[in-house]
């Protein structure tokens, strides 16, 4: 399952990781750069959560590599009942 979500604030990017590490199975999170280039990486990942809660952080100060309006997380497994929260409808 595919969905769409919206982390705004670091402490989003921590919840969100803390909760996809409880997954039995894999929970990836992809984008595009400012080029339009995909990117992709694990959801699970401490260090997805420095990446993502150091741009947010700095997003006022600083030019993005990230388009934070296409943010799409991904799973075999139905896991919206876990990240409703974050997902942008």
């Amino acid at each position: 399952m595919k969905y769409k979500i919206e982390l705004t604030t670091a402490q989003d990017v921590q919840e969100f990781t803390r909760i996809v590490q409880g997954v039995d199975v894999d929970v990836r999170l992809s984008g595009k750069d400012e080029h339009g280039s995909p990117w992709e990486l694990s959801a699970k990942s401490m260090l997805c959560v420095l990446l993502l809660g150091g741009h947010i952080q700095h997003r006022h100060r600083m030019s993005q590599n990230i388009d934070w309006n296409a943010i799409y997380c991904d799973c075999e497994k139905d896991i919206y009942p876990l990240i409703r929260k974050f997902v942008k409808e």
